[in-house]
């Protein structure tokens, strides 16, 4: 995608250098997804995102004229999300509730319990195998390990203490264990997020016209407009790292040539 050539107006003699699909923005809470551009041409270096939500069209736009930039400082790596950990944590723990009710209400409803223990035991397994086929990051994963736990409990002894299925099973409580700590580790492993930050300055003291902001600390929420939002690295983000502070200097510098020399590259 070039951004002179589809969403911003080009000033006379204006040409674009390189365009980055640098950062990614996902909100479940605005409704909102798209994707992060950094447009750099002979006279503008321009960071322009556009979405829609139910809401409506959203639009960050933000642009420093390309001899003025004088610092650029970049991050792109991992943050730990509270929010994310808490999220798993409660949605884990409902469905290992639901689970063992479940797990009690067939209990009750069938005659044989040789029938129950080969009900929960598929239930079990069934669920912590799924648990590997899905995403490191996918939420469904500790959830899956939860359910597991729940029908070990459940063949153990119940986590109910009015009904007690056969006596307690010290090795299906163990499972158990063994699934509420891989579920604990799905957690953690969902928390882990990537993020990207970047920060162009201009000359004239502390202003920073483009500001790609990232999470900060545990990733708690913060409301001011774009910072809202947590911007993750896109395709583009590793290898606009590597050049953009070259490419700049080249355009300052070096005028036509460096332009000629990034549009041939």
């Amino acid at each position: 995608m070039d951004l002179i050539q589809t969403n911003i107006t080009p000033a006379d003699g204006e040409q674009s250098v390189r365009t980055y699909c640098c950062t990614y923005y996902k909100s479940k809470l605005l409704g909102l997804e798209t994707n992060g551009y950094l447009g750099v041409t002979n006279k503008r270096v321009i960071f322009q995102a556009m979405g829609s939500s139910v809401s409506g069209k959203s639009v960050l736009q933000s642009e420093v004229p390309v001899a003025d930039v004088s610092g650029i400082s970049s991050y792109k790596g991992i943050y730990f999300s509270l929010m994310s950990l808490l999220g798993a944590f409660f949605a884990t723990a409902i469905f290992i509730v639901l689970t063992a009710g479940l797990m009690t209400t067939i209990a009750m409803a069938i005659d044989s319990y040789d029938a129950f223990r080969a009900i929960a035991w598929i239930v079990a397994i069934a669920a912590l195998i799924g648990s590997f086929l899905l995403p490191v990051k996918s939420i469904w994963r500790p959830i899956l390990a939860g359910v597991s736990a729940g029908a070990f409990f459940a063949l153990g002894g119940n986590i109910f203490s009015f009904i007690s299925f056969g006596g307690s099973s010290d090795f299906t409580i163990f499972l158990a264990a063994i699934a509420l700590i891989y579920a604990l580790l799905c957690m953690y492993w969902n928390a882990r997020r990537p993020t990207f930050s970047l920060s162009i300055n201009s000359k004239g003291g502390s202003s920073t016209p483009i500001s790609i902001s990232s999470a900060s600390g545990l990733g708690l929420f913060t409301i001011s407009g774009g910072k809202s939002l947590n911007a993750e690295p896109a395709k583009d983000a590793e290898p606009m790292l590597k050049e953009l502070g070259a490419l700049i200097l080249d355009i300052q510098m070096l005028g036509d040539y460096g332009i000629s020399k990034w549009t041939q590259h």
